[in-house]
């Protein structure tokens, strides 16, 4: 099997010469880049909505190359940068193709991005693509500017004079911009005003990717359609529907593909990394599914070594293999039109890594059927989720990533499950955090804390208390104390040892959320592990418990800007292995932080992924069944090529113990 590489490459039609395209040639050759994805009118050669005779003149320039490259067995893919358009630039929508603008939900107007229900650029679109189409590329992408949000200057959208008609229409009555953005962002139960508006922008973007596709797919069938996406909790703002958007793109017959961001278009710390890829990567990848074909997104912005070294592109390119990805895209280069840059050493650096990725493409790995704790997430949840405020539009985030960045940090054994109301669970580990309890009625709240063993936070305890199901937790009495207070300085986990230190102290008052205080019923099982102190070490109450012996209560919510920062530490992470030891065997890695584990529901293969600095001599790994043979080979990475290890594993105690080095930014798969 091949990892494609696909490099999205800027050529300018206006300065582009014979000496440009041989250095793409060569490089393609030498990287061994399998798909060539040329930008059309992007980002710093960008001038607006172009024409069709505009448009004709990128795909002119294109044509040629595309026959070079079929003749070398490379195919070409098309990546036009706008659909809606990025950003307001300086421009204005040309007359002649004449479309509305979007109005933001303060009303302020773009000069230059659609509306994304106005009828005229839905036929420009359309037509545009089917023209795009013309030269039968082998995919054909739509840019993450097809989104309600991060559009600058301006804010979430549509709030123009069309989409608060349809509004009203569905209302049954006539409301101002203002009064319906009130009532959408409203504190208490969700609103009429706020399924509308959802619903609306859910529905838009389904239709609009319909319409696309059939343009295409009229002019070349054997195209695939294939989108880019953001940040899956902004696209819970926007409603999005994963399953039928990605379906009314692709068409009949024709896979879901997707490119999903890798959050670092420059390098950072790979721990940092190692969190954001929990958040958002591994999140829309679950949304996807492992029938989507997924080419994440590797971007140097603003390009060269200058911004991220070979070594951690090489690092993106392999943990890419996380969420079984099939290839990945390229934007290595500029987009001014500069073309290969030889120094960058670029294509030494791809041609080393291929061989590897290629053979952990042979073994994908199988994002639905992964064992672990699962971490819930709902696509839905900006529909049932209550503000506090009700004054600003990131109110209506969901807040259900947190516990897949810690877990993940923490080397617990981890998978993403979409959630929903039909979603029925028994006998699992699940972690919840937010409000997405929310989207359940008390019946199905009910079931799935009483028959699963269970992670929740201080949010989701707050939702059971709104809804009088307190009594599922044994609590007697419940208090927020918010931080910085004077009230909650650390948590102590009283009794407790980790790494060699008597009563652990946390912080509760840095880089940390609100503290929810909880009391429990007299002679309830709730096994107490932590309490929070203030300055002067004096007990104030509970933090984290152990409630009938599978439910855990981390009674904290979110830092706004930190998010679970103070969580971080591994005196969190080993009370957190002892609380699950207590309780019930678990995967996890004993002394490797920041190594991410995932393991195949049959235990026939596990991945290892280090997301630090730090190279470990030995490999620990706490088991939560035994292993289905203690002979295994390690597959990793030495040089060019693949080495594969034949080794036994000693188990005793329920720890395996592999005596294999994991080196820093370090992938290896272990096959049973």
């Amino acid at each position: 099997m091949t990892f494609i590489y696909t490099l999205r490459y800027m050529l300018d039609p206006r300065t582009n010469t014979p000496a440009k395209d041989e250095k793409l040639i060569d490089f393609v050759k030498k990287s061994r880049i399998d798909d060539v994805a040329f930008f059309i009118n992007g980002e710093e050669l960008n001038h607006s909505h172009l024409t069709k005779a505009e448009t004709q003149v990128w795909l002119d320039a294109i044509k040629p190359l595309q026959k070079r490259l079929s003749d070398i067995g490379v195919t070409t893919s098309l990546n036009p940068w706008t659909t809606i358009m990025h950003s307001d630039r300086g421009y204005r929508v040309n007359p002649e193709i004449g479309f509305n603008t979007f109005v933001d939900i303060d009303g302020n107007k773009a000069k230059d991005m659609a509306c994304p229900a106005d009828p005229t650029w839905r036929k420009y679109l359309a037509a545009t693509y089917a023209q795009y189409a013309s030269i039968h590329p082998r995919r054909l992408w739509l840019e993450d500017d097809f989104r309600h949000y991060n559009h600058t200057p301006l804010k979430l959208m549509c709030f123009c004079d069309y989409h608060m008609q349809l509004y009203n229409e569905k209302l049954g009555k006539k409301e101002t911009r203002a009064e319906f953005v009130k009532k959408m962002l409203q504190p208490g139960k969700p609103t009429k005003e706020r399924q509308i508006y959802l619903d609306q922008a859910r529905q838009e973007m389904i239709e609009n990717e319909h319409l696309i596709e059939q343009a295409v797919h009229e002019v070349s069938p054997e195209t695939d359609l294939a989108q880019m996406t953001s940040y899956p909790d902004w696209h819970a703002l926007e409603g999005r529907d994963w399953d039928k958007l990605f379906k009314a793109l692709a068409g009949e017959g024709h896979p879901k593909v997707a490119r999903p961001h890798l959050p670092a278009y420059n390098e950072v710390a790979p721990l940092a990394y190692g969190r954001n890829f929990e958040e958002y990567t591994r999140i829309t990848a679950a949304f996807l599914g492992e029938n989507a074909e997924l080419y994440p997104e590797l971007e140097s912005y603003m390009y060269s070594p200058l911004v991220k070294s070979n070594a951690f592109t090489a690092f993106q390119i392999v943990t890419a293999a996380l969420i079984g990805s099939q290839g990945i895209l390229l934007n290595l280069y500029d987009m001014m039109g500069n073309g290969i840059n030889e120094s960058w050493h670029y294509a030494e650096n791809l041609a080393e890594i291929k061989p590897f990725v290629n053979q952990l493409l042979e073994n994908r790995l199988p994002l639905d059927h992964l064992r672990g704790i699962k971490v819930l997430v709902d696509q839905d949840s900006s529909y049932h989720l209550q503000t506090t405020a009700g004054k600003n539009v990131e109110e209506l985030l969901p807040h259900e990533k947190n516990w897949a960045s810690l877990l993940g940090a923490f080397s617990f054994a981890t998978s993403i499950l979409p959630f929903g109301q039909k979603t029925s669970l028994e006998n699992e580990i699940i972690a919840v955090s937010g409000q997405l309890l929310r989207n359940l009625t008390n019946d199905q709240i009910t079931a799935l804390l009483k028959k699963n063993l269970v992670l929740l936070d201080g949010e989701s305890v707050q939702v059971l208390l709104d809804r009088n199901l307190g009594n599922l937790l044994h609590v007697k009495n419940a208090e927020w104390h918010p931080v910085r207070t004077n009230y909650q300085s650390f948590e102590q986990a009283d009794g407790h040892i980790v790494d060699g230190v008597k009563n652990p102290r946390i912080t509760m008052l840095q880089h940390t959320g609100n503290y929810l205080k909880i009391e429990y019923q007299p002679q309830s099982d709730v096994n107490v592990w932590s309490f929070a102190y203030n300055s002067i070490d004096e007990k104030l109450g509970n933090v984290m418990a152990v409630i009938d012996q599978h439910i855990i209560v981390l009674p904290m919510d979110q830092d706004q800007r930190h998010g679970w920062d103070s969580q971080f530490t591994t005196y969190k992470q080993g009370l957190l292995q002892q609380m699950f030891d207590s309780i019930k065997p678990v995967d996890y890695l004993i002394g490797m932080p920041n190594v991410k584990l995932l393991v195949e529901n049959d235990g026939q293969k596990a991945w290892l992924a280090n997301f630090t600095l730090d190279g470990y001599q030995q490999i620990k790994w706490h088991l939560a069944a035994p292993l289905v043979s203690n002979e295994a080979t390690i597959v990793r990475k030495v040089g060019n090529s693949v080495k594969k290890t034949k080794i036994h594993i000693n188990v005793e105690n329920g720890i395996a113990s592999i005596d294999e080095p994991l080196a820093p930014l370090e992938t290896i798969q272990i096959l049973f």
